[in-house]
């Protein structure tokens, strides 16, 4: 099999409701949907997720432009010569890894198509029959979050992850009323995004949370403040989640290595594909860290992506946020993933799992800019 086409569509496909957190507010997702196609007819897809410097949909010319002559007429198993030719052409920004990740995505699908197993086979094998799954409550009114909280409870979802910003009395207010709603069946998760200037911020916050039982405090400080924390993690009596701090391999390495991070939050798009993500993983695993999946949120393409890393994966430690296309409206795939009381079950059929509606395609595009 060899790649004769490669392709990068810009998309923007309408959430179900606007989402607020401390880096703004997202009522679309703008993305780059990756056509492979092989030799024989066969089609790999792959997405560029990004919600920050820019969009995903702006990514799409780099890979038309700078990573389509690299992947034509070559083999899509070989992806170790790809990742070395991608960062020999690209100059690595970190927003530069998602459309490296949404290629090597696609070179998976068309992989796992030819050999007619699933990606998770190829990234190591099924290491758990089911994942759980987080899902994100907004920043927000608290009628408006309770509310969404017994939509996703009633749909059997046992994880639920709030979502805090500045205003760090609303966040207490909305941890204590989720813990006073529903009591101990679900765990409850905080993501900061970043939101406490300091690790004196974090700690006094992490203290007003700590009556309510949660699971793990996500990145409270500065992506770059590796060195906070490391302080914050020997201080908390909370474990603290890495998020935007890791995106590559060589993040992970310095952040393990400080004991900056009681678990990382591993994104496929951030690591530069599947297979960077696994080394990660890998990583968390050697270095006794915990492990979670992450979304940004992704359509169909990436969360199946994220589902093939989770199961994969050999350590995962709290519920994950791969179900990132239930956030959405609608998308442009049919996808075989398959969610029973808030757990994921593994992606069927070769490749992927999943199939282009190249009506909702054309529907979703939008003219580059």
């Amino acid at each position: 099999m060899k790649v004769t086409r490669l392709e990068a569509v810009p998309v923007s496909v309408p959430l179900r409701e606007p989402f607020t957190s401390a880096l703004g507010v997202q009522s679309t997702s703008d993305y780059g949907i990756v056509i492979a196609e092989a030799d024989d007819g066969t089609i790999g897809l792959g997405e560029i997720s990004l919600i920050w410097h820019g969009n995903g949909a702006a990514l799409c010319d780099l890979v038309d432009r700078s990573l389509a002559p690299v992947v034509v007429g070559t083999d899509p198993f070989a992806l170790t010569r790809f990742q070395e030719a991608a960062a020999e052409t690209l100059a690595f920004g970190r927003h530069s890894l998602t459309a490296v990740a949404a290629v090597e995505t696609a070179l998976l699908d068309l992989a796992g198509k030819a050999a007619g197993r699933p990606v998770y086979d190829l990234l190591g094998g099924l290491a758990r029959d089911r994942v759980p799954l987080s899902m994100s409550l907004p920043i927000a009114p608290l009628d408006e979050v309770l509310d969404r909280a017994h939509r996703l409870v009633g749909a059997g979802f046992r994880t639920l992850k709030a979502k805090g910003g500045a205003d760090h009395d609303r966040l207490v207010e909305v941890v204590a009323a989720l813990r006073a709603e529903f009591g101990p069946r679900i765990g409850v998760r905080v993501d900061l995004n970043m939101a406490c200037p300091l690790v004196k911020d974090a700690l006094r916050l992490i203290g007003r949370l700590e009556p309510y039982d949660v699971l793990s405090v996500e990145q409270p400080l500065p992506a770059d403040d590796v060195e906070g924390m490391a302080e914050l993690c020997a201080r908390s009596t909370v474990p603290i989640m890495a998020d935007e701090s890791v995106w590559s391999v060589g993040d992970a390495w310095r952040v393990l290595r400080a004991r900056a991070a009681d678990i990382v939050n591993v994104y496929v798009p951030e690591a530069g594909g599947p297979t960077r993500a696994r080394r990660i993983a890998d990583l968390c695993a050697a270095a006794g860290a915990g492990v979670a999946v992450g979304s940004m949120p992704e359509l169909g393409i990436g969360t199946a992506a994220a589902a093939h890393l989770a199961f994969s994966s050999p350590r995962l430690d709290q519920p994950s946020d791969v179900a990132g296309h239930l956030y959405h409206a609608d998308d442009v795939v049919r996808t075989t993933l398959t969610i029973e009381n808030g757990f994921l079950l593994p992606p069927t059929g070769p490749g992927l799992g999943v199939e282009l509606d190249r009506d909702r395609l054309d529907a979703y595009r939008i003219d580059r800019s």
